[in-house]
């Protein structure tokens, strides 16, 4: 007990801080703009906003609100998405095990045009046919975990 109060006290005498200060720099409400899209996966985007919206939602302390009264406004775009094969089956089960993966840029911009976050996030899910998964399962995984990522970079230094 008496460590931890010890490490907690170095650590704010060392100036480290956990998160990424956006309600110390006045942000508790953003804006997302549609999410753009630049692969040839077509309906991604759509479902990766309407995700992130719930995410958002449910993940952070912040606020949806409109363009014109947020304190930020969040731009998304689906930069990679990419399936492969990882087993390959017979005839009737051509692809026995594969993976579906996707990058997206995030860039968080302040009112006043400061940008408060910029990153690159990747993730990967796999899905197995012999045990009823297959693409349309992973990529929706996908959007759920690429939501969720882009949530705690919003609300972590992740």
């Amino acid at each position: 007990m008496l460590f931890a109060a010890g490490l907690g006290a170095m650590l704010a005498g060392c100036g480290y801080t956990f998160g990424t200060g956006l309600e110390q720099r006045g942000v508790r409400s953003i804006a997302l703009t549609v999410v753009g899209n630049e692969t040839y996966r077509q309906r991604l985007e759509a479902e990766l906003g309407l995700a992130l919206s719930r995410q958002l939602h449910d993940a952070t302390g912040l606020v949806l609100a409109d363009r014109s009264t947020a304190d930020a406004t969040l731009h998304v775009v689906l930069s990679e998405a990419h399936e492969r094969t990882l087993v390959t089956g017979l005839r009737t089960d051509p692809v026995r095990e594969g993976a579906f993966e996707a990058a997206v840029r995030i860039r968080l911009v302040g009112r006043d045009g400061t940008v408060l976050i910029e990153r690159r996030l990747l993730d990967r899910t796999e899905f197995r046919s012999p045990i009823g998964e297959d693409l349309t399962s992973a990529r929706n995984e996908l959007v759920e975990d690429l939501a969720r990522k882009i949530a705690l970079a919003l609300e972590s230094d992740f």
